[in-house]
């Protein structure tokens, strides 16, 4: 699949216009339409970062999709084990994203070591009654 069907077809699919992904992503309504047209209309990897950043933050969960189209694979048929692929997951994500995942991942592990230390002391608690 070409770029611009990919990205045509996600906007479709998430039901996103051009002209608020215009204003969002700062990119003229007319240039997004060239683009998804394949009328000339050529973007920068700034500009489609732009562009995928706005998607996503219109539908989260577009910037994975567009990926996934363009990676050959079928986004709508995808198994529950493709779509917890850590990897296509993180590169899913915008940086605030991430933070905010890495963040919830040191939780759990502060939570789960909480629960060990309390777990070991009443298990020691148990051995000098």
């Amino acid at each position: 699949m070409l770029i611009h069907e990919a990205f045509d077809r996600t906007l479709k699919k998430q039901s996103i216009s051009a002209k608020t992904l215009s204003g969002l992503a700062k990119v003229s309504e007319a240039h997004i339409s060239q683009f998804r047209n394949g009328k000339g209309g050529d973007v920068s990897h700034t500009t489609l970062e732009r562009l995928l950043a706005a998607m996503d933050e219109m539908a989260p969960g577009a910037k994975l999709y567009f990926c996934l189209l363009l990676a050959g694979k079928n986004p709508d048929r995808l198994t529950m084990e493709d779509s917890l692929d850590p990897v296509l997951l993180v590169d899913s994500l915008s940086g605030r994203q991430v933070a905010s995942l890495l963040n919830a991942i040191a939780d759990r592990f502060s939570l789960t070591a909480s629960e060990s230390n309390d777990s070991a002391s009443h298990s020691a608690e148990q051995v000098a009654v």
